[in-house]
C-alpha cells in the first residue's frame, strides 16, 4: 500500500468517527489530504482530487483559522457530506486502481474499510 493510499484510508478512518460532519471533515481533510501532490496520484483520481482540493480551499481565512476551516466553516451540512462522500470514493477508486482489493497491508483488509464506509454513510 502506497503512502498516498494510507492517507486516504486514515481521512476515512476520521470520516468515519465520531461527532459532527464539518469537524470530522476539516480533521480528514487537513491531518491528511491537504499537501498530497495531485501529479502522485492515480490519473482517474487527479481531476476529482483536484476539484475537492478546489472546494476544501475556496474561502480566504480570516485571522489564525487555516483555509480549510474557514472553507469547511461556510460551507452547509449537505455540501460537508458531499467532499465526504467524495473523499471516501476516491479511496474505493485509489484501491482498486492499486489492486488492493484482495488483500490490503492493514488488520481486517478490506471488509474494514467497507464497514468503515458503511458506518460513515449511515452517519450521514
Amino acid at each position: 500500500m502506497s503512502q498516498h493510499s494510507k492517507k486516504f484510508y486514515a481521512a476515512v478512518r476520521t470520516l468515519a468517527g465520531n461527532g459532527p460532519i464539518k469537524k470530522r471533515l476539516v480533521s480528514a481533510y487537513s491531518d491528511n489530504l491537504v499537501h498530497l501532490p495531485v501529479d502522485e496520484l492515480p490519473e482517474n483520481i487527479r481531476p476529482r482530487f483536484e476539484s475537492l482540493r478546489r472546494a476544501m480551499l475556496s474561502i480566504k481565512p480570516l485571522g489564525g483559522e487555516s483555509p480549510v476551516l474557514a472553507t469547511v466553516r461556510k460551507m452547509s451540512t449537505t455540501d460537508a457530506n458531499r467532499c465526504a462522500n467524495q473523499i471516501v470514493t476516491m479511496f474505493s477508486e485509489f484501491e482498486r486502481a492499486e489492486g488492493n482489493n484482495a488483500r490490503v497491508d492493514r488488520p481486517g483488509s478490506t471488509q474494514l474499510t467497507d464497514l468503515e464506509a458503511s458506518r460513515y454513510r449511515s452517519l450521514n
